[in-house]
């Protein structure tokens, strides 16, 4: 029995005199979270919802971000735009995250153009530049994510954790398509297939837009990507902070409407 009721602090620390190390040293074998996959790229990282003080500095964080926001297309060149609509909290109607103005028949045109036109250099780019673009978009999304989690809750209705869970998922797959373009592309063997059309549904609005959207550029194709029309805003902060890590305007195009008109 005194053997099975030992203080297991103490054994640990007479364990580590033993073998002449410090006590509570991690084993060389188990990855710390941000290593978990090794050396082919860095792990996301999420607040612990379950640290009360985390939470409490989390939500002024997110407080900070709720200024009213004008959602419009991104485009390489001017937008005409169309109709506007107002954009609500799903889960609060009173709150009005502010507008969004629909993309026009001649501006998916002129994103079509861009597209077209910047396709060859794109496809050009070596894959290494185009997966540094995406880790730096990463990074960039991870240091925001307050805001990104803000506008998860608010636009999408979102719980935290599941916030929490969506802008790991969108980082995790911008590191892993750079890591995979990076380590298996050659622009010699892998033929980029040129203008691509990036629908996203509502429900994953973050996650799901930006793992399509990362695939398409990574592989050298440019893109015009158009959200669902009830989360706009997160998709446009998705685009933004592709084009702040360095990725051109025309290879990624933002294209807000309604399905059977934009769509």
């Amino acid at each position: 029995i005194s053997d099975l009721v030992q203080d297991p602090v103490l054994r640990t620390e007479q364990d580590a005199l033993q073998e002449d190390k410090a006590a509570g040293q991690p084993h060389p074998q188990i990855a710390l979270p941000a290593q978990m996959y090794g050396a082919a790229r860095r792990n996301s990282s999420g607040p612990d919802l379950s640290h009360e003080p985390t939470l409490r500095q989390l939500a002024a964080q997110m407080q900070m971000h709720t200024q009213p926001m004008q959602v419009t297309p991104l485009l390489a060149t001017h937008f005409t735009g169309a109709e506007r609509c107002n954009l609500r909290n799903p889960a609060d109607h009173s709150d009005v995250l502010g507008s969004v103005q629909y993309a026009s028949a001649a501006d998916v045109n002129a994103a079509l153009q861009a597209a077209s036109s910047i396709a060859p250099d794109w496809a050009a780019t070596p894959p290494a530049q185009r997966a540094a673009f995406l880790e730096r978009a990463a990074d960039l999304l991870q240091a925001d994510g307050p805001r990104v989690m803000s506008l998860l809750v608010r636009e999408a209705g979102k719980t935290w954790a599941h916030a929490v869970a969506e802008l790991r998922e969108a980082v995790d797959f911008l590191r892993y398509y750079a890591a995979q373009v990076r380590r298996d592309f050659d622009n010699a063997t892998h033929t980029a297939l040129g203008p691509v059309v990036c629908i996203s549904p509502w429900n994953f609005p973050l996650a799901i837009f930006v793992g399509q959207v990362a695939a398409a550029l990574a592989a050298g194709n440019p893109v015009l990507a158009k959200p669902a029309e009830s989360t706009p805003g997160v998709a446009a902060l998705a685009v933004q902070t592709l084009w702040a890590a360095g990725v051109p305007k025309a290879a990624v195009q933002l294209l807000p409407g309604r399905g059977a008109e934009v769509g």
